[in-house]
């Protein structure tokens, strides 16, 4: 019975896999992986002219003591020393810094601007205009004084003339004769009236540009004057700048050359990093979980195929093979008819108990070789069915 109840046997399914437990697991495995690869990536490094020393001090701390080969200490003892030398020499220095307040009040006077009260006044328009009239007038007279004479003369000479002629003073011709002396002398009187008003101008005009010239020399020595100072305040400004800030460029000149220490150039040794990757733990459950319920479901399709093979083969009738067995009718020929389960399956069906269709009809009952009641239908008046 035992073979018989192992192929009815429906299969297990596989335990529910530990998935926090393998998180865990792979938590645990991450730290430990890199601890193993922080102490494979801290190795001891020795080269020609320098060694790196790492001590683990426990508790994933390490500490990396760096040396020189007994030489290049030497040499960086040396620069060291220089550097001190530089910082020594620029603390000196800051003794000598001025420790007053910045402040102009040292310096000349800021020049302020030309005194105009002193320079040549130029004249106005008026003073122009009323030179030129007077110089118009003076030269006019002086002019006249010489000519009037003449003319005088020039009548007496002319009357002379005419009276002379036979020309009698009255007459026609005697009037014309002096009317065009006296145009002509009237020309001339005119032409000194221009000739004086020309002179009076140019001379105002000179006279202006006199004043002019003055008063632009006056104005350039007055800027002078003031440039002078500018550049006198300018250079003890500059002096006075550069004897503050002179000491604190040699300070920082100095102080350049100090920092940062030199270093010694070696080559050292360029170790790789190493990289590990840790134990798929977590990966390595997830497959096995996939991996079982692969199996799981192969084993119960087997399982249903097998059962549908065997409830194909013998119609299952056995009362033994069945459960959940409730009366439902009777056939027309007088067969009890029932609802149940088979034991491997939830599926109901209608159909006969084999012990009571054998004592009715004994030809459509027969054992198969498990020992188990089969019923064939076709002999019956009622067909097997699912419910």
């Amino acid at each position: 019975m035992s073979f018989i109840t192992d192929i009815f046997k429906s299969p297990k399914p596989p335990p529910a896999p530990d998935y926090a437990g393998s998180a865990r697991e792979q938590g645990a495995a991450n730290v430990e992986t890199a601890r193993v690869e922080g102490r494979m990536n801290r190795p001891d490094v020795f080269s020609p002219y320098d060694q790196t020393l790492v001590t683990d001090l426990g508790n994933d701390r390490f500490a990396q003591t760096y040396s020189l080969a007994p030489e290049y200490e030497t040499q960086r003892q040396k620069q060291v020393g220089i550097t001190d030398k530089y910082l020594d020499t620029a603390s000196n220095y800051l003794s000598g810094l001025p420790q007053e307040t910045f402040s102009l009040s040292g310096l000349s006077a800021q020049p302020g601007l030309i005194n105009r009260s002193g320079l040549t006044a130029l004249p106005t328009m008026e003073d122009i205009n009323s030179y030129a009239t007077r110089v118009e007038g003076d030269y006019y007279n002086r002019a006249l004084s010489r000519i009037q004479p003449q003319q005088q003369q020039e009548v007496i000479d002319l009357q002379t003339r005419l009276i002379n002629a036979g020309i009698p003073e009255g007459s026609v011709a005697h009037d014309n004769a002096l009317a065009e002396l006296r145009m002509s002398h009237q020309d001339t009187l005119r032409g000194l009236a221009s000739e004086s008003i020309r002179e009076g101008q140019a001379l105002a005009d000179a006279q202006l540009g006199r004043s002019t010239g003055m008063r632009s020399y006056q104005l350039g020595e007055g800027q002078g004057l003031v440039g002078e100072q500018e550049r006198i305040r300018d250079r003890q400004l500059s002096d006075y700048l550069l004897s503050r800030s002179q000491p604190l460029s040699e300070i920082a000149t100095l102080s350049g050359q100090a920092a940062p220490p030199p270093s010694i150039a070696t080559t050292g040794l360029d170790v790789p990093a190493t990289s590990i990757a840790p134990p798929p733990i977590f990966a390595g459950a997830q497959q096995q979980g996939q991996f079982d319920q692969g199996t799981y479901r192969g084993q119960v399709n087997a399982y249903g195929a097998k059962m549908a093979a065997i409830g194909q083969i013998a119609s299952g009738s056995d009362k033994r093979l069945k459960k959940n067995i409730k009366y439902k009718s009777k056939s027309k020929s007088g067969l009890n008819v029932y609802e149940f389960e088979y034991n491997w399956s939830p599926q109901k069906y209608i159909g006969v108990m084999a012990q009571e269709v054998k004592k009715v009809k004994p030809s459509a009952v027969f054992e198969n070789i498990f020992g188990h009641m089969m019923v064939d239908y076709s002999q019956l008046d009622i067909n097997m069915e699912k419910v």
